[in-house]
C-alpha cells in the first residue's frame, strides 16, 4: 500500500511539472505568434487574436528583474508589450505603439496566477542588457522573443550560494546575427539561494522590445 502511495504521488508530481511546462510553452507560442502578427507593418487579426486569446488564457504572472547593467535599455514608446491588453487595443487601433509604456506597467501589475512569468523589456540597437533573479534551487526555463524584425542572443549565468559562477548557457546557433526567438530549458540550478544573471543582446540595428518568460 505505501508503495502504491509513493507511485501516485511521483505520478502527480509528474503531470504537475509536465503542466508547467505546457504553460510555458504556451507562453513562449504566444509570443511568437504576436511576433509573426506583425509581419511587414501590416499585422495578421487572426494571429494577434489567437496569442490575446493564449495569454489571457494561460496562467502565468508579471517577471520582476534584478537591474544588473541596464544602460542600454530604450524607451519602449513605438513598441510592441507582449501582453494581451496590448495585443487586444492593437487589433482596435494601431496608435496603441505610442502609449506602450502604460501597457508595459500595467503587465507588471496585473496578477493573474501561475508559475510561468513574463515580461517586457526593450533594448538599444546591437547592445545588451543584463538583469538578475534570484532561485533556490531545481530546472530553471526561460526564454526570450523579440518583436517583429528583431534578432537577439540570451545567456544566462548561475551563482550558488557559495559565490560560484557556472559557464554561460545559452544558444550558439546563428550567435554572430542572433535569432528571432531564444529558448534554454532545463538549467539546473544547485539548492539554495543562487543568483542567475540574464544577458539579453540585441543583434538589430534598431531598438527592439523582448518578451522574456522564465518558469
Amino acid at each position: 500500500m505505501k508503495q502504491f502511495f509513493f507511485l501516485l504521488i511521483l505520478c502527480l508530481l509528474h503531470i504537475n511539472l509536465h503542466a508547467q511546462s505546457e504553460d510555458f510553452n504556451k507562453v513562449f507560442d504566444a509570443c511568437q505568434l504576436a511576433q509573426s502578427s506583425m509581419s511587414y507593418g501590416q499585422g495578421s487579426q487572426s494571429e494577434i487574436r489567437e496569442a490575446t486569446n493564449i495569454l489571457t488564457k494561460t496562467p502565468w504572472s508579471p517577471l520582476i528583474l534584478q537591474d544588473v547593467d541596464v544602460k542600454h535599455e530604450a524607451s519602449i514608446k513605438n513598441h510592441l508589450v507582449f501582453s494581451p491588453e496590448f495585443l487586444k487595443a492593437v487589433v482596435d487601433n494601431r496608435s496603441v505603439y505610442k502609449r506602450a509604456k502604460k501597457y508595459q506597467e500595467e503587465q507588471m501589475a496585473t496578477q493573474r496566477g501561475g508559475d510561468v512569468r513574463l515580461c517586457t523589456k526593450c533594448v538599444k540597437a546591437q547592445k545588451s542588457v543584463v538583469y538578475a533573479i534570484r532561485h533556490t534551487g531545481g530546472d530553471f526555463n526561460i526564454a526570450a522573443v523579440a518583436e517583429i524584425n528583431g534578432f537577439i542572443n540570451m545567456s544566462v549565468v548561475v551563482k550558488d550560494q557559495n559565490g560560484q559562477e557556472s559557464k554561460p548557457y545559452k544558444i550558439t546557433s546563428d550567435e554572430f546575427k542572433g535569432a528571432s526567438a531564444r529558448k534554454l530549458q532545463s538549467i539546473k540550478v544547485p539548492q539554495g539561494n543562487s543568483i542567475l544573471y540574464i544577458t539579453i543582446e540585441n543583434k538589430s540595428k534598431k531598438d527592439k522590445s523582448v518578451a522574456i518568460i522564465v518558469e
